[in-house]
């Protein structure tokens, strides 16, 4: 009984994500802004090698790999009946590339966007790139490297005229999370297109971007505050700051870092406690939702 009740557990959840139906494409990759540097990724420098020219750059995750250029895998999912431009979420895998928990996260999310009207374009930075992983102390550097990935995805939306560029937004988890921050810094500004908000979910808020980062638009800062792998203190020391843009947390009351992961409750290989919150996850994609068609952002921090 146990196992047929697992079954359509497993066949409804998959019923409900039938709608949205991704086109794989590819994207090419553009590194050669003002803000970036050639200088290829050292022990010495292991983060400002972020900011880098170059497709692959030298790190460990990429075996020392250095390539100019190069193409991203990326995963369309247009709203139903979408005619013309519509707004659009470039969502960002977190630090474990797109394992099957993170793709099924990702379908979940642009399940509820397409719901809303919206259009959500995937981007996997590691696949081409032959990275595994880069959790832990490289996760500045690899929010640094993946913005110019989150860049390049929004140029292809507007290239295609599959979005309005006056409504582009980004979101991401963990490292893709510290990614949507790092997207947001005056310092990438030499884009051509700037993204309308940020929806940064269990983020690294790392003392850089607390204290120096200024911000070119809206942010919204998801996190629980039982967060092992990702310091909370340090995003509501972030949020706290004032800031010409409205930055606000909202932080979810027993919550940990896999909040909107749907595995059952472990610890992980880096050892961080990881469990599923749907109510919470549920009223985070409320709250995206709400924002991108109100437009309305506040500051503050909020508990839930």
């Amino acid at each position: 009984m146990r196992i047929l009740f697992i079954a359509f557990i497993f066949l409804f959840s998959t019923a409900a994500l039938a709608d949205t139906k991704p086109v794989e494409v590819k994207i090419t990759w553009k590194g050669d802004y003002a803000h970036n540097s050639a200088k290829h990724w050292t022990k010495d420098n292991p983060y400002d090698s972020g900011f880098s020219k170059n497709f692959k750059n030298g790190t460990p995750q990429e075996f020392g790999d250095v390539q100019k250029d190069g193409e991203l895998n990326a995963f369309v999912y247009s709203p139903k009946d979408a005619k013309g431009p519509v707004p659009f979420v470039v969502v960002m895998h977190g630090c474990d590339g797109m394992t099957t928990t993170e793709k099924e996260w990702t379908a979940r999310v642009a399940d509820a966007l397409n719901k809303g009207g919206f259009g959500a374009l995937v981007l996997d930075s590691f696949t081409t790139r032959y990275v595994n992983e880069s959790c832990g102390v490289s996760d500045l550097h690899w929010g640094r490297r993946r913005a110019d990935d989150a860049f390049s995805g929004f140029d292809y939306l507007i290239d295609k005229k599959l979005a309005k560029v006056n409504e582009v937004y980004i979101m991401g988890y963990s490292n893709g999370g510290t990614t949507a921050l790092v997207s947001m810094t005056t310092q990438e500004s030499d884009h051509p297109h700037h993204f309308a908000a940020a929806f940064a979910v269990a983020p690294g808020c790392s003392p850089s971007l607390q204290h120096s980062a200024l911000y070119t638009g809206p942010i919204k800062i998801f996190m629980g505050d039982k967060d092992d792998a990702n310091n909370p203190e340090w995003c509501r020391e972030l949020t706290k700051r004032k800031r010409s843009v409205p930055v606000q947390m909202i932080e979810y009351q027993g919550a940990n870092h896999g909040f909107v992961l749907d595995v059952p409750s472990h610890v992980g290989d880096h050892g961080w406690a990881l469990t599923y919150n749907p109510v919470a996850e549920k009223d985070m994609m409320q709250t995206v939702l709400s924002a991108i068609k109100t437009k309305k952002f506040i500051k503050g921090i909020e508990t839930r």
